[in-house]
């Protein structure tokens, strides 16, 4: 049932993580439409047709919003999954297209992103009929980036049919740290997300840090997390509860998502050779498990760690209430990400993993510095988590008695406004302010 509401809005979303795939980047909007089509507002979703390379199919589209898939010309195409599998950039076996995607983009960077055809397909003049009128009639059109080419395409529909354009970045497009590139293309991403940012009328993103970067193109920028389900979360915990350990159980330490090379937690695992050799029991009772593409991780420990190699399990994505079962259940969630200060892109990172993590109770051993934005928000979540990048902090309380014995979940006091409703009522404000400012 909507909630009642006396301002409706019609809000149009292009976006390209969305579901049916099974991917965290998708979780944003996933949620964000769901709340805002209960709060009685029209949700149109734009999105790109999909295959199997883009992610699994496991995802539900949520209830009141209507989607539209298109083609690079604009015209209705639905997903389909096909044959073809997605192959992350990290892949030790990668395949053709991707080795030349990969030359492309150390070249050019992001700019000759395969979205691009869809994001100028909102131009085209075979752009559904169904689309331009649910585009004409909106009152707010959000891109979503990344992939960059999807702010293009609100800024396009905004000229074209009148919306009020609102830019979100849940990753920066232009000095993002964690994307390839040459000098030169890296200055050219600059030039086109300055452009395009300048000529929003507002502009999202997801940390302070983040819009603090973005605040240098154009003022009108707000923070607005990223976050959790609270909703799937309490779902998926009624059938998924931790259980106290007896002596003979394996301690299980879980890790969610993509491994990129500033991910792999060397201090934890240097501090864990140590412990093995300090406590060989440990070899028998601890058990860790990555899901997700994890070949770089893979590839470390054998390289560098080969004598913990043994203890780590991995296994691919899976669809994410079963990701989410599995966080409830661990006796630790494991949290890695950038320690590096060097630039606003590397200081702003706040995956939506991190809140789930902090949302299911359970402890977190992070290999991050707690003065990051990450750490910092792990820190405050609960004292008990456990925060370092320090090899002999993490070694003294692997060594410890308590760690064989995990506690209960705990659940953190300021979760509440961590969750993706929170934030839903947040860009569901900002909205409201732009299309009816007398109102405010």
């Amino acid at each position: 049932m909507a909630e009642l509401n006396p301002i409706h809005l019609k809000i149009a979303i292009l976006v390209h993580y969305y579901p049916p795939i099974n991917s965290s980047g998708a979780k944003r909007f996933e949620a964000m439409t769901k709340f805002f089509a209960r709060a009685g507002h029209t949700v149109t979703v734009c999105t790109t047709s999909k295959s199997g390379s883009d992610g699994e199919f496991t995802e539900e589209t949520p209830k009141g919003v209507a989607v539209f898939e298109l083609d690079r010309l604009g015209r209705i195409s639905p997903s389909e999954q096909g044959k073809r599998q997605f192959e992350d950039m990290y892949s030790d076996k990668p395949s053709f297209s991707r080795r030349l995607k990969a030359i492309v983009m150390d070249l050019f960077g992001q700019l000759p992103d395969p979205r691009l055809p869809f994001a100028l397909g909102f131009g085209s003049p075979f752009l559904a009929p169904e689309v331009k009128q649910a585009l004409r009639e909106s009152d707010v059109v959000v891109g979503s980036c990344p992939p960059w080419p999807l702010v293009l395409a609100s800024l396009i529909v905004s000229k074209r049919f009148g919306p009020l354009c609102i830019m979100d970045y849940r990753d920066p497009f232009s000095d993002c740290h964690e994307m390839p590139g040459g000098r030169f293309a890296k200055f050219v991403e600059k030039v086109v997300d300055k452009f395009l940012v300048r000529r929003a009328d507002a502009v999202v993103a997801i940390s302070g840090p983040m819009a603090e970067y973005y605040r240098n193109f154009n003022p009108k920028t707000s923070v607005i997390m990223n976050g959790y389900d609270h909703e799937v979360i309490e779902q998926v915990a009624l059938d998924n509860i931790w259980q106290a350990k007896s002596a003979q159980d394996p301690i299980v330490l879980r890790y969610m998502g993509l491994v990129s090379p500033g991910r792999v937690p060397h201090n934890l695992l240097a501090a864990l050779t140590k412990a093995v050799r300090a406590k060989p029991e440990l070899l028998e009772r601890l058990r860790f498990e990555y899901y997700g593409p994890g070949d770089i991780m893979r590839k470390t420990l054998d390289a560098e760690y080969p004598d913990i190699a043994e203890l780590f399990h991995f296994n691919s994505n899976i669809p994410y209430r079963q990701a989410l079962g599995l966080m409830l259940t661990a006796d630790y969630l494991l949290f890695c990400e950038t320690s590096s200060k060097h630039n606003l892109s590397a200081q702003g990172i706040l995956t939506t993993k991190l809140f789930e993590y902090i949302a299911s109770g359970r402890r977190i051993v992070a290999d991050i510095d707690k003065q990051t934005l990450a750490g910092g928000l792990v820190a405050k979540a609960d004292a008990s988590h456990v925060i370092s990048t320090d090899p002999n902090h993490f070694e003294e309380f692997l060594l410890s008695d308590g760690f064989l014995s995990p506690g209960p979940s705990k659940p953190s006091l300021i979760a509440n406004n961590l969750s993706r409703k929170f934030a839903a009522d947040q860009y569901m404000e900002l909205m409201k302010s732009m299309v009816f400012p007398t109102k405010n």
